[in-house]
C-alpha cells in the first residue's frame, strides 16, 4: 500500500515560554507543499532565516536538541514539536518563531498534539519516502547505547536506568503509530533531578522550568504529580521519536538505554551513513 504525505488542514498559532532561555515565543505552524518537510524559521531575525528539521542542521544537543546554522542563528528544543509531528504523521509543515526556543507548553507533546488535532491533518498527493532499516546499526558512549533494528514499522523500547531510589529502572517498549503515540507517549513531561537545577540554571538553562512542566525528582519524593508510574522513561522514548524525525519517516525497532539527544543525532548520522 503506498503511503502518501501529510500536512495541515489549517495553521496552528501558539504563544509560550522557552524552557531553556525562559523567553515568551510566538510560534505559528502553516501548511507545506509535498516535498517541504518541516522547516523552522525566525521571524525575528533579518531576512527571516530557516532551517529544515535535518540531522546535519543540528548544531548542539546539550539537554535539547537545537537546530540551526552555525554562527548566524539557532532554534533550541524542537523535539517535542517534532515527536508530535513524527507521531501523528505529518511530513510537511513550516514552523514560525520569533524567538530562539519553541515553547516548552506543559513539557511534553501533549499540547502540540492537541493543536494537530484541532487544525486537522490532510494526505497530499506525493508518495511518502520512507527510510527502512535493513541491517543493524549501533552507536555507544561510555555506559549509553542506541540499536536500530529491521522492523516493518517504527518501534522504540527504552531502559532507563539511574540508581536513584525513587526512580530506579523502568522499561518502556511502544509500537510508534498514531493511537499508541497519543496515549502512551505523547502525554509525557520532561524529567529534572532537583539537585542539577541550580547548576542549570548558573549554566544559562532551565530559566523556564517549573513543577508544572516537568517529572522533578527531590531527595525523598516526587516534587510534582505524575501522569504515568513510568513518566520518565516514556519522556525518553518521546524524546527518541522526536529526535528520530529529523530522519524523515523510519521504519525499524529502536532500542535505547541510556541515551540522551547527543546519541540520538549520533545514531541517526550512523544510519544515513549506513544505509541511507
Amino acid at each position: 500500500m503506498v503511503s502518501r504525505q501529510q500536512t495541515l488542514a489549517h495553521t496552528i498559532t501558539y504563544r509560550g515560554t522557552g524552557l531553556h532561555t525562559g523567553v515568551r515565543v510566538n510560534l505559528k505552524i502553516t501548511p507545506a507543499d509535498p516535498g517541504t518537510g518541516i522547516v523552522f524559521c525566525r521571524t525575528d531575525l533579518i531576512g527571516q532565516p530557516c532551517v529544515k528539521a535535518e540531522i546535519a542542521n543540528v548544531v548542539n544537543t546539550v539537554r535539547c536538541t537545537t537546530l540551526g546554522v552555525e554562527g548566524r542563528f539557532q532554534i533550541m528544543t524542537v523535539e517535542h514539536l517534532m515527536a508530535a509531528f513524527n507521531g501523528l504523521g505529518v511530513d510537511n509543515a513550516v514552523v514560525e518563531l520569533d524567538n530562539g526556543e519553541v515553547p516548552v507548553a506543559d513539557g511534553s507533546a501533549a499540547v502540540w498534539v492537541r493543536l494537530i488535532q484541532k487544525a486537522g491533518i490532510v494526505q497530499q498527493e506525493a508518495e511518502r519516502e520512507e527510510l527502512a532499516i535493513t541491517k543493524p546499526v549501533w552507536v555507544e558512549s561510555g555506559r549509553a547505547r542506541l540499536i536500530a533494528l529491521p522492523a516493518e514499522e517504527l518501534q522504540v523500547s527504552y531502559l532507563f536506568t539511574s540508581e536513584h531510589h525513587l526512580v530506579g529502572n523502568q522499561f518502556g517498549e511502544y509500537k510508534v503509530n498514531s493511537k499508541t503515540f497519543i496515549h502512551e507517549i505523547a502525554p509525557a513531561r520532561t524529567l529534572a533531578f532537583e539537585h542539577e537545577i541550580k547548576h542549570l540554571r548558573e549554566q544559562g538553562l532551565a530559566l523556564g522550568g517549573s513543577l508544572e512542566i516537568a517529572v522533578v525528582i527531590g531527595e525523598d519524593r516526587y516534587l510534582s504529580q505524575r501522569r504515568f508510574p513510568d513518566e520518565v522513561v516514556r519522556h525518553k522514548a518521546l524524546d527518541l521519536i522526536g529526535d528520530l524525525g529529523l530522519l524523515g519517516r523510519v521504519k525499524g525497532h529502536i532500542i535505547g538505554f541510556r541515551s540522551g539527544h547527543s546519541l540520538n543525532v549520533a545514531l541517526g548520522h550512523k544510519i544515513l551513513e549506513t544505509i541511507g
